[in-house]
């Protein structure tokens, strides 16, 4: 634990050392995917000819109305509507479900972040279904609460009997990722609706949804439900990563907490914009969406043909695949793919220690990749 204190001298009063929390000390960091900076940085190849697949962003910028939207904006010297009204109105529309239970975000990772810190209390715990996202740990941790884990079947489905076993008096959320990170199956509605029968409050997050096929999603039940949430973003589907706007749907009683808890202005007007503008042109969005899960399917047999390799079927815009430890190391694949310039997604949870994870890209990039691939075993 650290502890700073001020040194004392003769005519000082008795120092009172200062702590960091506790809970700090058992917290890992999370590590997000390696950038592009700093991977050109360790291998030396230049950024222009890296092909980045780790991050699950989109291959596709977004389209041309946005970044016009963005450069004709003159008043980026005032703050944004803090109301985020006319926002929250072009999402009522796009999800169909009345802007009252709509809260806007700096990206739905800063949603998660207030929604654990309104609930969790030190001793309380949440339910995750590893492997999955690890932020709902790293967060859970930092409120001073811990995380029971039911692992999922052995075919990566939620085990619902199993997560009605583990519930204590303790259990605030269950807390699922749908489709999964870096699974990639989504939670059936029915075992959704029987987690909300326990009371404790369900968190479903949809990130990846517009992947799937139900692009529906949850968010219709949200108004029937006093403990669903639904939690989105644009970082994926929208291909605006960079400017960090998400939202989430949640009971009314639930929204008047989050915003509570919410800093003023907490999306910026670059978000405000690029959301709006990409809303008004979801059609041109979805076409780039498709274009991604044909190449998802090109993907997928791609990595199938590889003998040390066995893909797990996704509705995300990734691939999840086992390293076959038999045929060849981890260690090995990681060192030749990268030598192409090639960013994937490697793991250090023992859940995925022989696993790595495939963004979806441009076909040259699975081109580029299925080359790399092939030379692993040459």
């Amino acid at each position: 634990m650290f502890t700073y204190s001020v040194q004392p001298n003769d005519s000082a009063q008795p120092v009172q050392p200062v702590h960091v929390r506790p809970e700090m000390d058992r917290m890992a960091a999370y590590i997000p995917g390696e950038s592009l900076e700093t991977f050109s940085s360790r291998t030396g190849i230049p950024i222009s000819h890296l092909i980045k697949l780790n991050s699950n962003e989109s291959p596709y910028p977004p389209p041309p109305q946005v970044i016009q939207a963005l450069g004709n904006h003159e008043f980026y010297n005032n703050y944004p509507d803090t109301e985020s009204a006319a926002l929250r109105q072009a999402l009522s529309l796009y999800t169909g479900i009345e802007s009252k239970h709509i809260v806007v975000s700096h990206g739905s990772n800063e949603l998660i972040n207030l929604l654990w810190h309104i609930f969790l209390s030190v001793g309380d715990n949440i339910i995750c279904c590893p492997p999955t996202f690890s932020l709902y740990t790293f967060i859970t941790t930092f409120c001073g609460a811990y995380v029971l884990e039911v692992p999922r079947t052995l075919d990566y489905e939620v085990d619902v009997p199993a997560i009605l076993a583990a519930l204590t008096p303790e259990t605030k959320m269950i807390v699922l990722c749908s489709p999964n990170n870096p699974t990639g199956n989504p939670i059936c509605d029915n075992d959704v609706l029987a987690l909300l029968e326990t009371g404790r409050i369900v968190v479903v997050d949809e990130a990846y949804v517009e992947f799937s096929r139900n692009k529906r999603g949850l968010a219709h039940l949200v108004p029937q439900y006093r403990n669903l949430i639904v939690l989105r973003t644009f970082s994926k589907w929208a291909g605006l990563a960079g400017l960090r706007i998400g939202y989430g749907l949640f009971p009314e009683w639930i929204v008047a907490y989050m915003k509570r808890a919410q800093c003023p202005f907490e999306v910026n007007v670059a978000g405000h914009i690029g959301a709006i503008e990409t809303l008004k042109h979801v059609d041109e969005v979805m076409l780039n969406v498709r274009r991604i899960v044909e190449e998802r399917g090109r993907l997928f047999e791609v990595l199938s043909e590889q003998p040390y390799l066995e893909p797990i079927p996704s509705q995300g815009n990734f691939i999840l695949s086992h390293v076959l430890d038999d045929e060849v190391t981890m260690e090995h694949v990681r060192e030749v793919v990268e030598s192409y310039g090639i960013l994937l997604r490697y793991f250090q949870h023992p859940y995925l220690h022989n696993f790595m994870r495939v963004t979806v890209g441009l076909p040259e990039h699975t081109d580029k990749l299925e080359y790399a691939l092939a030379q692993v075993q040459r």
